[in-house]
C-alpha cells in the first residue's frame, strides 16, 4: 500500500484537504493533531481505506471505501487510558446506486456501538425505517488496541474485527 498524508479528506471531491508531507504528518501524529493517512494499491488507483488521527481529542477513524469512492465500513476508537477502544462499527450499503464518493446516499446502514462493559447496542436502517436491539455481558476485550506509531496502522485497518 502507497500511504499519502493530509490534514482531511474530502468526500464530495474525493480529494486530500490540505496535503501534507510524511514528516508533517508524523509531527501531528507526535501532537497528537488532526492528520489523515490515505491508502492506495498504487499512485494511480482509487484510495482503499483512510484514518483519520486526532488523538488531543480522544479518536482514531478508519474508513474503508469502495471502488465508487464511498464509505462502505468505518471503524471509531476512543482513547482510553492510553489505549483506543472500537467505540462504533458502521457499513454502508448503496444497492446498485453507482454515484461517486459524498454524493452517494446508502440505502442501508447498520451500527454497532460497544461500551467497556460488554453492552453491544445495534441499529440498522433501512429507507429510513430504524431498528434498533442491545446486547449485554458481551466480550469487548478484542475491541483494544495499542495507539499505532505513525505510518503502521495494520492492527487498526483490520477488516475483518470478529
Amino acid at each position: 500500500m502507497i500511504w499519502t498524508y493530509c490534514e482531511q479528506w474530502n468526500n464530495l471531491t474525493e480529494a486530500p484537504m490540505n496535503s501534507l508531507t510524511p514528516e508533517q504528518a508524523q509531527a501531528r501524529h507526535a501532537s497528537g493533531e488532526l492528520y489523515t493517512a490515505v491508502a492506495s494499491a498504487d499512485e494511480h488507483s482509487t484510495p482503499a481505506l483512510r484514518v483519520e488521527m486526532r488523538l488531543e481529542t480522544g479518536y482514531a477513524t478508519v474508513i474503508f471505501m469502495d471502488e465508487h469512492g464511498r464509505d462502505s465500513l468505518d471503524y471509531t476508537f476512543t482513547l482510553i487510558d492510553g489505549s483506543l477502544f472500537l467505540e462504533t462499527a458502521t457499513s454502508y450499503d448503496y444497492g446498485g446506486s453507482e454515484e461517486r464518493g459524498g454524493y452517494a446516499d446508502a440505502q442501508r446502514t447498520e451500527s454497532y456501538e460497544f461500551t467497556t462493559e460488554g453492552t453491544i447496542r445495534r441499529t440498522v436502517e433501512v429507507d429510513g425505517e430504524e431498528s434498533r436491539e442491545s446486547r449485554h455481558g458481551i466480550d469487548v476485550a478484542g475491541n483494544w488496541e495499542s495507539v499505532p506509531d505513525f505510518g503502521t496502522y495494520d492492527t487498526l485497518i483490520r477488516h475483518d474485527r470478529t
